[in-house]
């Protein structure tokens, strides 16, 4: 037998517990009875189990630490990604890891440069990065140049040497917006895109796959982008409303994130312009009483929760077990929400029954 895919998910199945009861018993931790300790011992020297180093390592240190560390852009969107986070802590508590979140609300590069740099992660075992600025490829070289592994979340750093990125696929949620809005319009007519397309890396793909579908599908369609590098809901309006008052007859809307989504349906409702079709980012509260209102016509979904919960637990499982990613990336389903659907996506963080092991799935 192949001792180096003996998992602890897989002692637990035999054994008949849980992942967290295994650790306890395989690092002589308490809260578990003789009897299921003997078991899960034995059923381990049965599968001929033999922790690796960093387990071992484990066990002499007490404790590992994970450092999620995230730009807080949009509060309503990161509650989502921070509550996953905790979700996925609190499972794994028995494993001796903790975990700390270190949020940074600032839309200024040089600002969130500095707070990076600023950043002591010598208190790390390994560090989730989800800031959605390019500033942070460097860092991340630099972090696993000194031995720190680093998965990214929500948005990606793709020319660093990150372990792994898990989050949307921005590509494809783009040419899925482009899909429902050019539908919208008839397949013909004056659409905007409207979003900071320097920032980050998944703003730029979201507007490319746009343009993609767009032009491969529907050629009748003429995009207009509308670059704003702000956050502010109220800055985005602003530039939306020049463009439409430029150009009047632009007859739908695709936001590429949450705050554009805000700042749009601002634009139109100071216009009167009930006409324009808008696609946009995020079910929040925000998002999801415009569509009850028939002022949003679609909404893309990124599941911000298992964005947290799974780069938290992946991480785990890479300095409890040497996990390992097959691929460098692990995609979360971009889904569409309508109006017809909205009640599914709405509370979904806080109705998620998570009760998964250490997830290892590329």
């Amino acid at each position: 037998m192949n001792s180096k895919k003996v998992t602890l998910k897989r002692i637990a199945v035999e054994a008949g517990v849980s992942i967290g009861t295994v650790a306890r018993a395989i690092n002589n931790k308490d809260g578990i009875n003789e009897e299921t300790r003997r078991n899960i011992l034995n059923v381990a020297e049965e599968l001929q189990y033999r922790p690796n180093k960093l387990a071992g390592a484990l066990a002499r240190k007490k404790t590992l630490h994970i450092g999620a560390v995230f730009s807080e852009m949009s509060p309503d969107f990161f509650s989502q990604i921070s509550s996953g986070i905790y979700g996925a802590a609190h499972e794994l508590e028995d494993f001796g890891i903790t975990v700390e979140i270190i949020k940074f609300d600032t839309n200024d590069l040089e600002e969130e440069d500095a707070n990076m740099r600023a950043l002591d992660v010598s208190k790390f075992d390994g560090i989730v990065i989800g800031s959605g600025a390019r500033v942070t490829e460097s860092l991340i070289d630099g972090y696993v140049k000194s031995g720190m592994p680093v998965i990214t979340a929500n948005t990606d750093a793709a020319n660093s040497s990150r372990m792994l990125y898990v989050g949307s696929n921005s590509r494809q949620s783009g040419m899925m917006g482009a899909e429902i809005l050019t539908m919208l319009m008839g397949y013909s007519g004056k659409a905007a895109v409207l979003g900071d397309f320097t920032r980050a890396a998944s703003f730029t793909e979201r507007f490319g796959g746009f343009c993609e579908f767009t032009q491969l599908n529907h050629p009748d369609v003429q995009v207009y982008p509308c670059a704003c590098a702000s956050i502010d809901p109220g800055v985005i309006a602003q530039r939306l409303i020049e463009l439409l008052e430029k150009f009047p007859d632009i007859g739908g809307v695709f936001c590429t994130r949450n705050t554009c989504t805000i700042g749009a349906l601002e634009a139109v409702d100071k216009l009167g312009r009930e006409d324009i079709n808008i696609v946009g980012y995020d079910v929040t509260e925000k998002t999801a009483e415009a569509m009850r209102n028939n002022k949003i016509n679609a909404l893309i979904f990124q599941d911000p929760y298992q964005q947290g919960f799974k780069a938290v637990k992946l991480m785990a499982s890479h300095l409890l077990e040497g996990y390992i990613p097959e691929k460098p990336f692990l995609f979360i389903e971009n889904r569409i929400v309508l109006k017809s659907n909205l009640n599914i996506y709405c509370g979904v963080s806080a109705d998620r029954n998570i009760a998964d092991s250490l997830i290892a799935t590329s």
